[in-house]
């Protein structure tokens, strides 16, 4: 009894932190998933009783924390898309999509075949593991307040948070992909067909379809029940429902329930209809909701570090990793934005900021629970944190200059492009 008493003032003391880390972050100028970690270096050191992975999760409970904490941040990232960004403006993400992913994917596998000499089924799954930037570890970089929609100003940010919101679900069929291979044994045993129509077009579109009908839908229904019974919802709390309602519905509906929850929030907060102060309430429940989560991954996170878990790959794995967060994101992001009327600076902080972390460990996690016959399955886990952790010191250190210039930057530029009296 006394350990349990132990763990929840050690959760307590750990996640109270969340009311100042902000404020302490944005003074230090890092993000606060660096002092997070460092956090949970020094609880690990003290010896306070978190339960520790030793040093890896059990694959089901990561599976649900992580799927929890993804899907929640992809209903903080549809919320915070306004209805002012045009057709135009999203033409920047969707080229990170469909042109900058598959490259890095392609990437990843060929590297995980020849230099890390993976199985095939586990190259798969690390180009997949990978694919998606993270919505939850990229808040930085991302729009914040939902009602300050200057498009100019907040042009990186934009295409990062839609990137994010957007390859997290696209991501899924190659996951998918990867168990496929690994259960039929080889690329000849493998059906093609099936995969192509329905673990990537039928679910894909399943899950934009009933992500933006349940998004609209919530919005008619708030405007019609105050409008007609004169009941007004003005619950933070709906947010995190509709996220888990969207995502459970979906998947049940044999649709991607990632996609479906981020093009909810997108589809509730483009709703004319619903108040706008009430849209950043629901935005901001459920950004705290995130941090808390986000709280307690990081600093298990920290302690499975400490534990041992980068010791489970060698000298190619850590050389993978950094060539992966420093020279193929963004050598992929640049040829992907290669033909964006953008100047170069902007083009280049879009694809250096790719940030990985949570969703990659979400289907890293959901790949071993599906099929439990992986090879290289404990390198894996090491590899992608790897990844997560060099992700989290370099953009930790670099994101909130970089955005802060482009910030003063845009502010400079639209004062001085105002005519004068």
């Amino acid at each position: 009894m006394e350990k349990h008493y132990l763990i929840l003032a050690g959760l307590g003391f750990a996640t109270i932190i969340m009311a100042w880390l902000p404020s302490f972050s944005e003074k230090m100028k890092i993000s606060s998933p660096i002092l997070l970690l460092l956090i949970g270096f020094g609880l690990y050191a003290v010896g306070l009783l978190l339960g520790w992975p030793d040093p890896l999760w059990d694959d089901q409970s990561l599976m649900y924390f992580s799927e929890a904490l993804v899907i929640i941040s992809l209903m903080g990232a549809g919320l915070k898309i306004g209805a002012n960004y045009s057709l135009k403006a999203w033409r920047k993400p969707l080229l990170l999509v469909f042109i900058t992913m598959p490259i890095c994917m392609v990437s990843a596998f060929l590297l995980g075949q020849y230099f890390l000499l993976l199985s095939l089924p586990s190259s798969l799954l690390l180009a997949a593991v990978l694919a998606p930037t993270d919505p939850v570890l990229a808040a930085e970089v991302q729009l914040d307040d939902p009602l300050e929609e200057e498009e100019h100003a907040n042009d990186i940010r934009f295409t990062l948070t839609a990137e994010a919101g957007l390859n997290d679900g696209v991501a899924y069929p190659f996951s998918y992909l990867a168990v496929l291979v690994a259960q039929a044994g080889s690329w000849a045993a493998f059906s093609f067909t099936d995969w192509l129509w329905d673990k990537l077009l039928l679910k894909v579109v399943i899950g934009v379809i009933c992500g933006l009908f349940i998004g609209w839908l919530i919005g008619h229904l708030m405007d019609r029940i105050h409008k007609y019974a004169g009941v007004k919802t003005f619950v933070g709390f709906l947010a995190l429902s509709l996220t888990f309602m969207t995502y459970g519905l979906t998947e049940l509906l044999h649709g991607y329930g990632f996609l479906a929850v981020f093009f909810a929030g997108f589809s509730l907060r483009y709703y004319e209809k619903v108040d706008q102060d009430y849209k950043k309430k629901l935005h901001d429940f459920v950004q705290e909701m995130e941090h808390l989560f986000m709280v307690i991954y990081i600093l298990l996170f920290g302690g499975s570090i400490m534990n041992g878990m980068l010791t489970l790959t060698d000298w190619k794995g850590v050389v993978f990793a950094f060539l992966f967060v420093l020279v193929i994101r963004p050598v992929a992001g640049l040829i992907g934005l290669w033909g964006v009327k953008k100047d170069f600076k902007s083009k280049l902080a879009v694809s250096f900021f790719g940030i990985r972390g949570i969703g990659s460990i979400f289907y890293l996690s959901w790949a071993f629970v599906t099929f439990d016959y992986f090879s290289h399955k404990n390198e894996l886990y090491a590899i992608t944190a790897y990844i997560i952790l060099i992700s989290i010191v370099i953009h930790g250190f670099t994101a909130p200059s970089v955005i802060g210039h482009f910030k003063k930057r845009g502010r400079f530029n639209k004062t001085h492009s105002q005519p004068k009296d």
